[in-house]
């Protein structure tokens, strides 16, 4: 077999170098080609999860903006119709009381007030006062059940009261006054009706608002 010459070797040399080299050029390429597309999609999958952040949050605002203004909205109505209910129901309890005054049961619920009138008043002599119709209610007998009920003398005065129904009471220099009135009951129960109305219009509000809220 002949021996390749110098100028052959050389050749094959300077080939099998070059394709050598060629291969780690595209070896090399391929590594750098598959590093930058998983960072693009890195940043991709990166820059989506922010956008749908940022839009999830945008959503987020935009309806506490909705919702605030309809809370706003429904708090204006809400006081509209609270004052509106307030006024039913103290117009209800007005004629329901009305309607007390001419019934049988009016001289039982009028000797129970003057009982609660006269009790708080610590002193041992006191007044009733009453409107001029019920005047003829309060007898001597009715005097005396007070007296004996209370542990004080009760005395009715001539002159009569302006009120509505019930009665008033005063100590025996008449600077003590309780008021157990018609309209006086229903001045001190007001606040109180006023208070259930409020935290019920608010426990319906909010119960509105987290169903208008994403995520809830």
């Amino acid at each position: 077999m002949p021996l390749p010459d110098q100028v052959s070797l050389l050749c094959r040399a300077i080939r099998e170098k070059g394709q050598k080299e060629a291969g780690e050029i595209l070896s090399r390429a391929r590594e750098q080609a598959d590093r930058i597309l998983q960072e693009a999609r890195e940043n991709t999958q990166r820059d989506l999860e922010e956008r749908v952040s940022q839009e999830r949050q945008s959503a987020y605002r935009n309806a506490q903006r909705v919702v605030s203004a309809a809370e706003l909205k429904a708090g204006k109505q809400v006081m509209v119709t609270r004052q509106t209910l307030l006024k039913e129901v103290f117009e209800g309890a007005e004629k329901r009381l009305s309607a007390l005054r001419d019934g049988p049961e009016y001289t039982d619920i009028l000797r129970l007030l003057a009982i609660h009138a006269v009790s708080s008043i610590p002193e041992e002599h006191c007044w009733i006062q009453v409107r001029v119709k019920d005047q003829g209610l309060f007898s001597q007998d009715m005097l005396m059940d007070l007296s004996k009920e209370t542990g004080q003398t009760v005395e009715i005065l001539p002159e009569p009261a302006d009120i509505n129904g019930g009665c008033l009471a005063f100590s025996a220099n008449k600077k003590v006054l309780v008021d157990f009135s018609f309209d006086a009951l229903l001045k001190r129960a007001e606040p109180r009706l006023k208070e259930l109305m409020a935290t019920e219009f608010c426990n319906r509000l909010q119960g509105t608002a987290s169903a208008l809220l994403p995520g809830t």
